[in-house]
């Protein structure tokens, strides 16, 4: 097992739960770091559905989405829209708002990564103007969430039997087609998803994918750089392993197969909040990848349940789903959705309209701080005496970054320990969003003498979140 930092320490203590009297019956807490460096992580913003991005607020949109926020990468569409007939292309499916957005994001963040992943199909067709065209192709006039056009093939909900069964050569044409148009653009794709929830595309037969991935490479045009591969972008953790990881042309095949996939990744779509999140589905799906693979990424390319409703209160205590995600050993995270309407909604982190906003929300708060400190920084593992209080912990250039949140009704004083060999010098910058408050952005104080501490208490308020951001050496006695 690699390390943290050589001054860190492999160990784990076994704490207590302490109980002290102040203003009232209080539990303190103990939150032990252990040392143990995990997964490095990347952070990612979601531009795949642009219900909500207006072109009157490009700069803007694009300045709060990647400009202020340091994102590793951002999810952009492959749209059907493009090309819905064979040989009938639709520019405008680009060039109208996602190729000038992407441009834009790359103005605000020369570093930006791109990754593409397929929009479903039915949002290529207009169910208003449409109806007939689609009851003719689609049973029950159910377009569901297949990610390609009719003509590629695989579609579950096909009339026409000849498009049921997919079309290798014409889904690696069309992907190919997509990534030199994009290349034709001035834009390069880091990552490439093959799949979007819906898995009947390649139908369980792994061989379809992996000639579609050896296929790419042939019919793109010179100069343009094949994408890693991200897959199968599952509905969930449990699909994941059902539908993928135990699917029978995989599981003899599993080593052979994730070398073939850079990035394996799932939704987690049934956890609409904090109260039916369900972990153990997650640990099982990256437990069972990485022991093929350890060192193998693997994404939540849609985060839900983490919600951003005009509501700090539970924009705050519905975190844990991320701080969970990690916890897990996922390495990549792209919550769902970035943008939305004025009025609110479920996902987004910022609200507009074409004469309003971007309002950010508490949720980009809490993001933004995370990304800023600790993108492409390491998990480190920790233990809580008591479970009401959630700890997370990363560690990136000599920083170390303690997420708390409190779940309870109560104030907690928690109690941060270092292994028993390790202390800490500099200063404490503290982030505080406090349910009680209606904080949006965070109350931040420092704290500037830390000299060769081990250890030390912060309290936190009942429903609230702190972010302890140590600019500080690690020394070791």
């Amino acid at each position: 097992m690699k390390r943290l930092l050589p001054l860190f320490v492999l160990t784990l203590m076994v704490l207590s739960a302490l109980c002290v009297q102040a203003d009232g019956p209080r539990s303190d807490c103990v939150v032990t770091i252990t040392g143990q460096q995990r997964q490095t992580v990347k952070f990612g913003v979601d531009a795949e559905r642009l219900w909500f991005y207006w072109k009157e607020q490009n700069d803007k949109l694009a300045q709060a989405a990647v400009g202020d926020l340091k994102a590793d990468y951002a999810r952009v569409p492959i749209n059907c829209a493009y090309e819905r007939q064979e040989g009938v292309l639709n520019p405008k499916a680009y060039t109208d708002v996602i190729i000038p957005m992407m441009k834009t994001f790359r103005k605000y963040n020369p570093e930006l990564q791109f990754f593409a992943s397929p929009r479903p199909l039915k949002e290529a067709y207009n169910k208003n103007t449409e109806s007939d065209l689609i009851a003719e192709n689609f049973k029950h006039s159910n377009i569901g969430m297949a990610a390609y056009p009719v003509w590629v093939g695989g579609h579950k909900r096909i009339i026409k039997k000849p498009y049921r069964a997919v079309n290798k050569d014409k889904w690696a044409q069309y992907l190919a087609d997509y990534l030199n148009l994009m290349a034709e653009n001035g834009l390069d794709i880091a990552y490439m998803d093959l799949m979007n929830e819906d898995q009947t595309m390649w139908g369980g037969n792994i061989d379809t994918i992996l000639y579609v991935v050896d296929n790419i490479p042939t019919r793109l045009n010179p100069g343009v750089k094949m994408p890693k591969i991200v897959f199968p972008s599952t509905w969930s953790p449990r699909d994941g392993m059902s539908r993928f990881m135990n699917s029978p042309s995989v599981v003899d095949r599993r080593g052979e197969v994730l070398k073939k996939i850079d990035v394996v990744s799932t939704h987690n779509s049934p956890d609409g909040s904090r109260l039916n999140f369900k972990e153990d589905d997650l640990i099982t799906f990256t437990n069972a990848v990485r022991a093929v693979d350890p060192d193998k990424e693997i994404w939540n390319t849609e985060m839900h349940g983490w919600v951003g409703i005009r509501n700090p209160t539970e924009e705050i205590l519905n975190s844990v789903i991320l701080w969970r995600h990690l916890d897990a050993g996922v390495s990549g995270i792209d919550t769902w959705l970035f943008f939305g309407p004025w009025k609110g909604a479920g996902h987004p982190m910022v609200y507009s309209n074409r004469g309003h906003g971007p309002e950010k929300t508490t949720k980009y708060e809490i993001y933004k701080s995370v990304v800023n400190d600790m993108n492409r920084g390491r998990y480190v593992t920790s233990t809580s005496s008591d479970s009401r209080v959630v700890p997370a912990v990363l560690t990136k250039d000599g920083k170390l970054f303690v997420s708390l949140l409190n779940s309870s009704d109560e104030p907690i004083a928690v109690q941060i320990k270092l292994p028993e060999n390790v202390t800490v010098r500099g200063t404490m910058e503290k982030r505080l969003w406090e349910s009680s408050q209606n904080d949006v952005a965070p109350r931040v104080s420092r704290t500037d003498s830390f000299n060769n501490k081990n250890s030390w208490t912060i309290t936190v308020p009942p429903q609230s979140l702190i972010h302890a951001v140590f600019d500080a050496s690690i020394e070791k006695k």
